[in-house]
């Protein structure tokens, strides 16, 4: 019973530091504007010099491609994205960031690297090392978790 409660207590822990590093990031989102942190998100989620089919990108991104669509048309009438077709398949549309879609991708980048420094250094100096190490182990686990989703007991 000790060893299921125990369990319980981490599992709590582990969504409620994801819940509140989703809440801390939103903040830093904030800079792109009122409801705009799914363009923030797929800004930082393109590299500068990479034009990606609008498929490949909700793939990366998480979401369905109806979602990254729409984004991608409000971010191409603002000027920060361009869609063309793919020369290889005209029937499919390649995203890229523009030279203004690049600088406000790389200036909320260097929001968020600021944050993620900040966040770090307020853990003491001696603990940081581990901090990292255990980072680097659950990004392992999440991506296992990502290719294998856990089956629901439900049923």
């Amino acid at each position: 019973m000790r060893r299921m409660e125990s369990g319980r207590a981490t599992m709590h822990l582990l969504r409620d530091v994801t819940r509140t590093f989703a809440r801390v990031q939103r903040q830093a989102f904030s800079c792109c504007g009122p409801a705009s942190e799914t363009q923030c998100l797929l800004l930082t989620g393109l590299a500068p010099d990479e034009a990606l089919p609008v498929s490949q990108l909700a793939t990366r991104l998480g979401s369905d491609v109806a979602w990254v669509s729409r984004t991608v048309e409000q971010l191409s009438r603002s000027g920060d994205v361009e869609r063309r077709p793919d020369p290889s398949d005209r029937r499919v549309a390649l995203v890229q960031l523009t030279r203004a879609g690049a600088e406000r991708a790389r200036s909320l980048q260097d929001r968020l690297d600021s944050q993620a420094e900040a966040i770090l250094d307020a853990i003491p100096e001696e603990r940081r090392a581990a901090v990292l190490e255990a980072l680097h182990l659950l990004r392992g686990a999440l991506g296992a978790a990502e290719e294998r989703p856990v089956a629901s007991s439900a049923g």
